[in-house]
């Protein structure tokens, strides 16, 4: 009966030592099932990331190649301009008449 008397008396004493350890525990208790929600919408949230990153990549890839050919035909097409507008110049230097030319067709001469 005696050690009754002893743990009541230590429990009196210690009180406030043992409120804070029992309320340890429970936070201790609570935030475990919180931080595994925690943990899994960090999980969650790790592979969307990954996910999304994978896409971006994937869009930055096909964005090379379509800015790659576009680049491959701007080239194509300006050689093909030049050379029609190289050929229409040396069309227009033959045709060029000068005024002497048109007075001559005319039937007008120089003096």
């Amino acid at each position: 009966m005696i050690w009754l008397y002893k743990a009541k008396n230590w429990i009196v004493a210690h009180k406030n030592w043992l409120f804070l350890m029992g309320l340890f525990v429970l936070s201790y208790a609570l935030g475990k099932k919180a931080n595994k929600n925690y943990l899994e919408m960090a999980k969650l949230a790790k592979d969307q990331y990954k996910k999304d990153n994978e896409e971006l990549q994937k869009l930055h890839k096909q964005k090379e190649k379509r800015d790659k050919t576009i680049e491959e035909n701007t080239k194509v097409i300006t050689k093909s301009l030049k050379e029609e507008r190289d050929k229409k110049i040396k069309q227009l230097e033959k045709d060029l008449s000068t005024p002497d030319d048109v007075f001559q067709n005319i039937g007008i001469t120089k003096k």
